[in-house]
Protein backbone atom coordinates (compact mmCIF):
# COMPACT_ATOMS: atom_id res chain seq x y z
CA UNK A 1 0.00 0.00 0.00
CA UNK A 2 1.23 3.41 -1.11
CA UNK A 3 1.49 6.12 1.39
CA UNK A 4 -1.25 8.46 -0.08
CA UNK A 5 -3.32 4.75 0.51
CA UNK A 6 -1.84 4.43 4.19
CA UNK A 7 -2.53 7.82 5.53
CA UNK A 8 -5.94 8.31 3.68
CA UNK A 9 -6.75 5.24 5.91
CA UNK A 10 -5.91 5.92 8.67
CA UNK A 11 -8.06 9.07 8.42
CA UNK A 12 -10.45 7.24 6.92
CA UNK A 13 -10.85 4.54 10.20
CA UNK A 14 -10.10 7.95 12.58
CA UNK A 15 -13.09 9.63 11.16
CA UNK A 16 -15.68 6.65 12.59
CA UNK A 17 -14.19 6.12 15.66
CA UNK A 18 -11.64 7.87 16.86
CA UNK A 19 -12.42 11.62 15.78
CA UNK A 20 -9.86 13.79 13.37
CA UNK A 21 -9.52 16.73 15.59
CA UNK A 22 -13.42 16.56 15.00
CA UNK A 23 -15.81 14.44 16.54
CA UNK A 24 -16.62 11.05 14.81
CA UNK A 25 -19.54 9.41 12.89
CA UNK A 26 -20.02 6.66 15.41
CA UNK A 27 -20.20 9.25 18.43
CA UNK A 28 -22.07 12.34 16.61
CA UNK A 29 -24.88 9.64 15.60
CA UNK A 30 -24.88 7.21 18.54
CA UNK A 31 -26.86 9.23 20.91
CA UNK A 32 -29.22 10.73 18.88
CA UNK A 33 -33.91 10.10 19.76
CA UNK A 34 -34.97 9.33 16.40
CA UNK A 35 -36.54 12.73 16.93
CA UNK A 36 -33.76 13.77 16.94
CA UNK A 37 -32.48 12.84 13.95
CA UNK A 38 -35.15 13.77 12.07
CA UNK A 39 -35.37 17.39 13.79
CA UNK A 40 -34.90 20.56 10.92
CA UNK A 41 -33.94 23.82 12.11
CA UNK A 42 -36.07 25.07 9.65
CA UNK A 43 -38.78 23.83 6.95
CA UNK A 44 -36.31 24.05 4.05
CA UNK A 45 -33.16 22.79 6.28
CA UNK A 46 -31.90 19.52 6.46
CA UNK A 47 -31.90 17.14 9.54
CA UNK A 48 -29.52 14.59 10.75
CA UNK A 49 -31.46 12.07 9.27
CA UNK A 50 -31.38 13.67 5.61
CA UNK A 51 -27.76 14.64 6.06
CA UNK A 52 -26.88 10.56 6.86
CA UNK A 53 -28.82 9.72 3.70
CA UNK A 54 -27.34 12.20 1.80
CA UNK A 55 -23.54 10.68 2.84
CA UNK A 56 -24.68 7.10 2.19
CA UNK A 57 -26.02 7.68 -1.20
CA UNK A 58 -23.25 9.43 -2.45
CA UNK A 59 -20.61 6.74 -0.94
CA UNK A 60 -22.92 4.05 -2.87
CA UNK A 61 -22.75 6.01 -5.70
CA UNK A 62 -18.76 6.14 -5.49
CA UNK A 63 -18.90 2.61 -5.00
CA UNK A 64 -20.71 1.78 -7.98
CA UNK A 65 -18.74 4.05 -10.06
CA UNK A 66 -15.34 2.33 -8.87
CA UNK A 67 -16.61 -1.01 -9.82
CA UNK A 68 -17.65 -0.27 -13.27
CA UNK A 69 -21.28 -0.51 -12.32
CA UNK A 70 -23.97 2.22 -14.56
CA UNK A 71 -24.98 3.63 -10.65
CA UNK A 72 -27.93 4.95 -9.79
CA UNK A 73 -30.07 6.56 -12.63
CA UNK A 74 -29.85 10.04 -12.20
CA UNK A 75 -33.91 10.99 -10.75
CA UNK A 76 -33.16 7.94 -8.45
CA UNK A 77 -29.83 9.99 -6.79
CA UNK A 78 -32.20 13.33 -6.95
CA UNK A 79 -34.97 11.52 -5.07
CA UNK A 80 -32.89 9.83 -2.55
CA UNK A 81 -29.96 12.95 -2.11
CA UNK A 82 -31.49 14.28 1.01
CA UNK A 83 -34.45 11.99 1.42
CA UNK A 84 -36.94 12.57 4.43
CA UNK A 85 -36.71 11.07 7.27
CA UNK A 86 -40.19 9.00 8.35
CA UNK A 87 -43.19 10.78 9.07
CA UNK A 88 -43.15 8.85 12.21
CA UNK A 89 -39.68 7.91 13.12
CA UNK A 90 -39.03 4.85 14.87
CA UNK A 91 -35.83 3.74 16.95
CA UNK A 92 -35.90 0.69 14.41
CA UNK A 93 -35.97 3.45 11.45
CA UNK A 94 -33.14 5.32 13.01
CA UNK A 95 -30.70 2.07 13.79
CA UNK A 96 -31.15 1.15 10.10
CA UNK A 97 -30.20 4.63 9.33
CA UNK A 98 -27.17 4.24 11.10
CA UNK A 99 -26.36 0.48 9.75
CA UNK A 100 -26.21 2.16 6.20
CA UNK A 101 -23.85 4.86 6.87
CA UNK A 102 -21.96 2.00 8.86
CA UNK A 103 -22.01 -0.14 5.91
CA UNK A 104 -20.64 2.16 3.42
CA UNK A 105 -18.41 3.50 5.96
CA UNK A 106 -17.02 -0.06 5.71
CA UNK A 107 -17.27 -0.89 1.95
CA UNK A 108 -15.40 2.18 1.15
CA UNK A 109 -12.55 1.35 3.91
CA UNK A 110 -12.22 -1.90 2.05
CA UNK A 111 -11.62 -0.25 -0.98
CA UNK A 112 -8.90 2.33 0.10
CA UNK A 113 -7.17 -1.07 1.91
CA UNK A 114 -7.57 -2.95 -0.88
CA UNK A 115 -5.93 -0.68 -3.21
CA UNK A 116 -2.52 -1.65 -4.20
CA UNK A 117 -1.30 1.63 -5.72
CA UNK A 118 -3.00 4.90 -4.95
CA UNK A 119 -6.64 5.18 -3.96
CA UNK A 120 -9.21 5.96 -6.74
CA UNK A 121 -9.42 9.27 -6.97
CA UNK A 122 -13.20 9.87 -6.05
CA UNK A 123 -11.93 8.31 -2.48
CA UNK A 124 -9.91 11.16 -1.23
CA UNK A 125 -13.11 13.09 -2.28
CA UNK A 126 -15.13 11.42 0.10
CA UNK A 127 -13.36 12.75 3.88
CA UNK A 128 -13.84 16.65 3.09
CA UNK A 129 -16.69 15.89 1.93
CA UNK A 130 -18.46 13.73 4.60
CA UNK A 131 -16.13 16.28 7.26
CA UNK A 132 -18.42 19.39 6.24
CA UNK A 133 -21.28 17.55 6.57
CA UNK A 134 -20.23 15.97 9.79
CA UNK A 135 -20.05 19.90 10.87
CA UNK A 136 -24.00 20.36 9.74
CA UNK A 137 -25.14 17.29 12.22
CA UNK A 138 -22.74 19.02 15.07
CA UNK A 139 -24.54 22.47 14.38
CA UNK A 140 -27.92 20.96 14.41
CA UNK A 141 -26.80 18.76 18.02
CA UNK A 142 -25.60 22.37 19.11
CA UNK A 143 -29.14 24.05 18.35
CA UNK A 144 -31.51 21.14 20.04
CA UNK A 145 -28.86 21.55 23.05
CA UNK A 146 -27.48 18.47 22.97
CA UNK A 147 -24.07 18.09 25.08
CA UNK A 148 -21.02 18.55 22.97
CA UNK A 149 -19.11 15.26 21.84
CA UNK A 150 -15.61 15.18 20.70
Amino acid sequence: MTTDATMLLRLWDESWDAGIWIPSWSSATADLSPEQAAWKPAPQRHSIWQVVHHICIWREYSLTKIDGRPGPAPADVEARNFEESPVSPTAQAWNDTRARLKRTHDDLRALIAASSASPHERLHYHLPHDAYHLGQIMQSRAMQGMKFIY
